[in-house]
């Protein structure tokens, strides 16, 4: 049987390209030749020739197209491709199935990589294909990642929002369920202009996306269909009983679904969500076990990172249970928490590592390791991934003030003081948890180089930061502590 789509074909696909040159109007997936492609990819990026480099990755794509990463991979390379001059350029024709013509749009984009023209093409392109091959390749996925991009892309500010390209997303996404990013980009639009047939729109997909994820699965040989019973459907689709004999024929029943047909990712993960609501090791280590076979058969990492999510879980719920006796007075609870925190931290540091590695352009994941690095004393590394994190907008801030915390524990106390204040600025709500933060930090960064200067003009500055601070929130952290420090300060430096 065939294992995510990834072993033998139907008859009517036996006659699909395998690569670029056959005539077929489908495609045979090839792992082997799909890597082999790839491989020349990474070692033409690696040398800079990027026209090449991309070359190879659509070739490789073209007989493995549904693997993300790859995709997220071509990005990558097509960005750095932009940064060292390349110029934009008009793909041929590669083929004539729909995933051919996904990959032509998909070079496109490539070689003008922030065209969202480009982008709204691949999405039109990969629904299109995924429509289209069925089974044979998941290219929905692919859609809703190129769709969440050209959102972010379409709201440049450096940019005018182009709102077309929000109703393409709109109808794309529809067709793929990805209700969330088509009620993102409707909502974009009316803010653009007011349109009445539009609001009666985003109330519909609202409706729609209810109803999307109440459903267990409403399709067609999915898992509500070969149910037993009505009990087990309002278990399954529920989800609200995690007791006992309930979870035990929850499990039970995702368990017969899944083995009927392994292959279909969706019951894999409702057999895993399953396992992992028990909350008991011995069914998170099966979950585990299943998603990292899928990760093995398919090459999809995010298999991968589910399953070290499992495990990050299992060791989350070990550690409240030891805080808890630890509190109680458990002095061998406490000791066991210590070790569970830096143990923790170590498998924490390894998944976002590879995780970062493996998803280069994911500015989150950067701030993610970051954090970890900073928690390890590892702040040269650290340093350098919350620089690149200060390019996304949702972490900036915070990125900014870890920055300016890694550079304190280097004693390199100006360039902590220079990050913090940028933040600061570019900071929307300075009463916020983040705000606050900063200018706490800042204060005190202040206020140490002001002892060390003998700065009356910086002690003044970490003064009238405590004055905020104290203003807005009089009880937080020690800060009327420190009023009364920085002002002894600032007398002393008159």
């Amino acid at each position: 049987m065939a294992l995510f789509g990834l072993g033998k074909k139907s008859d009517s696909a036996k006659s699909a390209s395998a690569g670029p040159g056959d005539d077929g109007e489908g495609f045979k997936r090839s792992l082997r030749k799909a890597n082999t492609f790839f491989d020349y990819g990474d070692t033409a990026a690696d040398s800079k020739n990027f026209d090449y480099a991309v070359e190879c990755y659509i070739g490789g794509l073209r007989h493995n197209p549904d693997m993300l990463e790859r995709h997220e991979k071509l990005h990558d390379i097509a960005k750095r491709r932009n940064v060292n001059g390349g110029k934009p350029m008009k793909a041929k024709a590669i083929g004539p199935s729909a995933v051919d013509k996904m990959l032509r749009a998909e070079k496109n984009w490539a070689c003008d990589w922030n065209n969202v023209q480009h982008m709204a093409d691949m999405i039109d392109a990969a629904v299109e294909a995924d429509l289209r091959e069925g089974e044979e390749a998941t290219l929905g996925d692919i859609a809703k990642w190129v769709a969440a991009l050209a959102l972010q892309y379409n709201a440049n500010p450096n940019t005018k929002p182009n709102r077309r390209v929000y109703l393409r997303i709109v109808d794309a996404m529809e067709k793929v369920n990805g209700f969330e990013l088509a009620l993102q980009a409707a909502q974009r639009a009316l803010m653009l202009r007011e349109d009445d047939t539009l609001r009666a729109r985003i109330k519909d997909l609202t409706a729609q996306r209810y109803t999307h994820e109440s459903a267990s699965n409403s399709a067609e040989g999915g898992s509500r269909k070969n149910l037993k019973n009505a009990g087990e459907q309002e278990a399954i689709q529920a989800g609200l009983d995690t007791s006992g004999t309930k979870t035990d024929q929850l499990i039970a029943a995702m368990r017969e679904q899944y083995e009927e047909a392994p292959e279909d990712i969706d019951r894999l993960q409702k057999l895993v969500d399953a396992l992992t609501r028990a909350e008991t090791i011995e069914h998170e280590q099966e979950a585990v076990e299943l998603l990292l076979q899928a990760h093995e058969q398919t090459g999809q990492y995010r298999y991968k990172v589910k399953a070290g999510d499992v495990k990050l879980k299992g060791i989350n719920r070990a550690l409240r249970s030891l805080n808890e006796k630890a509190k109680a007075g458990d002095e061998k609870a406490a000791a066991m928490l210590q070790e569970g925190l830096k143990k923790r931290l170590a498998f924490e540091l390894k998944e976002y590592t590879e995780r970062a590695q493996n998803y280069p352009t994911d500015l989150k994941l950067k701030f993610e390791l970051a954090k970890r690095q900073f928690q390890a004393g590892q702040f040269d590394d650290a340093i350098g991934n919350f620089q690149e994190a200060t390019r996304e907008p949702k972490s900036r801030s915070a990125a900014h003030l870890f920055l300016g915390r890694c550079f304190v524990k280097k004693q390199w106390m100006d360039e902590a003081m220079s990050t913090v204040e940028k933040g600061l600025e570019k900071h929307a709500e300075p009463d916020d948890a983040i705000g606050k933060e900063m200018r706490y930090d800042l204060m005190m960064i202040k206020m140490e180089i002001a002892k060390e200067k003998r700065d009356a003009e910086l002690a003044k500055q970490s003064q009238d930061l405590a004055s905020e601070l104290l203003q807005t929130d009089i009880n937080y952290k020690d800060i009327r502590k420190k009023m009364d420090e920085v002002k002894s300060l600032v007398g002393e430096l008159k």
